[in-house]
């Protein structure tokens, strides 16, 4: 009797051992991927023959309680050498996946990062933004960051953060809020690698600044890589598109 006890006492705390590991620990790509829809399921919404899933996410993005299920996935489908690449968001309708929105406007395909090859780096959402970011180059480096979040109708462009430059040279790094109309630009020179230069200039103050620009512009999840808009910084005459 005292050693069936024991065994229960034991069982009891392997179980409660493993659920409190389970929730400390982080949810696994498969998992995720189960508790959004199949790769089945989103080549068929989409019109492809199949797909490949390169990142994906959970959130809730436009507010309503309920998440939505962002991917960045590929298709055989072969554009300027490269394939094709979409981000897709999935909404959940009367218990079943449904395709809200895609556009292969807001990735860069695997031929756009030079030296480092494939550019994109991370798909995610976050206090109701979705964010997409890719990164490229070698000695010279740039890297990018957009945010969209949903105004009620569409998914539209609502932050971006840049960064270029290259080692012992100039680098410039761009933060622009499109929501409240303001643009934020520093220009320093980067660090040199170990054993390459003289890193003296790295305590010198960069150039910086802040400045207003029209909280009009509305670029579309769908056509963010259709429209170019040119800041240029009025003081240290810095530009960056968007």
């Amino acid at each position: 009797m005292r050693a069936s006890l024991v065994t229960g006492i034991a069982i009891v705390m392997l179980v409660n051992t493993a659920q409190h590991s389970l929730a400390q620990r982080r949810v696994t790509h498969e998992e995720l991927v189960y508790v959004g829809p199949s790769s089945a399921m989103m080549s068929q919404q989409i019109g492809a023959s199949s797909i490949d899933i390169l990142e994906h996410d959970l959130g809730d993005l436009n507010g309503d309680g309920s998440d939505e299920f962002v991917a960045a996935v590929e298709t055989p489908k072969i554009i300027d050498g490269a394939r094709e690449r979409l981000v897709v968001i999935f909404q959940k309708q009367q218990g079943k996946w449904m395709l809200w929105k895609f556009s292969e406007a807001p990735i860069l395909n695997s031929e756009e990062g030079g030296v480092l090859g494939d550019p994109f780096d991370d798909i995610g959402i976050q206090d109701q933004v979705l964010f997409i970011s890719h990164y490229g180059g070698s000695n010279w480096r740039w890297s990018m960051e957009d945010g969209y979040r949903f105004d009620g109708e569409d998914i539209i462009l609502s932050e971006h953060r840049s960064y270029w430059g290259s080692f012992c040279d100039e680098k410039v790094e761009w933060e622009i809020d499109l929501t409240k109309g303001i643009a934020h630009c520093a220009s320093a020179r980067e660090e040199c690698p170990e054993g390459f230069g003289d890193n003296g200039h790295v305590d010198s103050i960069p150039k910086m600044e802040a400045f207003e620009i029209p909280n009009t512009f509305k670029i579309k999840f769908e056509q963010r890589n259709d429209s170019t808009i040119r800041f240029v910084s009025p003081k240290h005459g810095m530009e960056t598109s968007l």
